[in-house]
């Protein structure tokens, strides 16, 4: 019976991977839609169920958005002032401004976080499927490990299929920042991203989105190391350290334990300012790996790279 299970669940998984590539092959055959409405009512007319039409909507940003690099390194203040004179006007009034911004994000093909997001909710609107943008926190560097942001500094998206909320980031689907340039590449991984490693890499703002998926402080959710979708992928797990600052005696080694690590896995470090990547001492017993890496007797930041992509950030204090 346990066989029987496992194999349909490996089927589920297929079938679902099928239908996404039918559903991005026809979605990349759609003109540069200039118009929300319009990308809508293609994809109502293509997709019958909201799965199909929210990875639709989902797929066609991150291949007709493009990041807005220079906003993100001179990001400019949003403010918006009006008067209202009843909740509902209020409602009214932001409902505006938020449809102005995925007008001109239409317009423009260009945006950050806060473009990608509210254009997934306004098409789902159109579709009439529940989204929802949700603002928080996301870390990018070591230099973040250990210091919490005073204010949210991210938003993406939620979506409600089949009475389930599926968690998505267009934004960090698109591509990402390489030598201060943007390079688009899809990464899948971010659309319904696993519900138990999203405080790996996204912590929400409202408290009520922590409480659906897990319990953690904003406090622990800066003191983890830096994940990225490259390790998240895999099936291993860190076990050990928890935290991304790992504090060293002079006379101590980093060890790194993992398990489920692929044994033919290859893994190299670098430390902050090495120009070659090294080979660390690792050993596997009882489906447990210890990596081993010599210590570099000063502070620094460390760089675990699985088969030559880049997987864990770490702070290294040495006393």
């Amino acid at each position: 019976m346990k066989q029987l299970l496992h194999l349909i669940f490996l089927f589920t998984i297929v079938s679902f991977s099928q239908n996404f590539e039918k559903v991005d092959s026809i979605v990349l055959k759609y003109p540069s839609f200039s118009k929300e409405e319009d990308l809508a009512h293609q994809i109502e007319n293509d997709f019958s169920t909201d799965l199909e039409k929210s990875r639709a909507a989902f797929f066609w940003l991150t291949k007709n958005i493009r990041y807005n690099v220079k906003e993100f390194y001179n990001p400019r203040k949003r403010g918006y002032r009006f008067q209202y004179a009843s909740e509902e006007e209020k409602i009214q009034k932001l409902q505006g401004l938020k449809d102005q911004l995925v007008a001109e994000t239409f317009k423009n093909k260009l945006g950050v976080c806060e473009e990608y997001a509210q254009s997934f909710k306004k098409i789902c609107d159109l579709l009439k499927i529940e989204a929802a943008v949700i603002t928080g926190y996301v870390r990018i560097d070591s230099r973040e490990i250990g210091k919490p942001s005073n204010s949210p500094n991210h938003a993406w998206n939620a979506v409600k299929i089949d009475g389930k909320w599926l968690i998505l980031d267009a934004t960090w689907a698109a591509g990402s920042i390489y030598n201060n340039n943007w390079i688009r590449k899809f990464n899948d991984y971010f659309f319904d991203m696993p519900k138990d490693k999203m405080f790996k890499t996204h912590f929400p703002s409202d408290t009520i989105w922590v409480l659906r998926f897990g319990r953690i402080t904003l406090e622990e959710f800066y003191n983890q190391p830096i994940y990225s979708s490259t390790f998240l992928n895999l099936k291993t797990t860190l076990i050990s350290p928890k935290t991304g600052i790992i504090n060293l005696k002079l006379s101590e080694n980093i060890e790194l334990q993992f398990t489920d690590l692929d044994p033919k896995s290859l893994i190299l470090y670098t430390f902050s300012g090495s120009r070659m990547a090294q080979k660390p001492l690792i050993s596997s017993k009882n489906n447990i790996t210890s990596v081993i890496i010599k210590n570099p007797n000063t502070a620094t930041d460390l760089v675990i790279y699985m088969n030559n992509k880049d997987a864990l950030h770490f702070k290294i204090r040495t006393d």
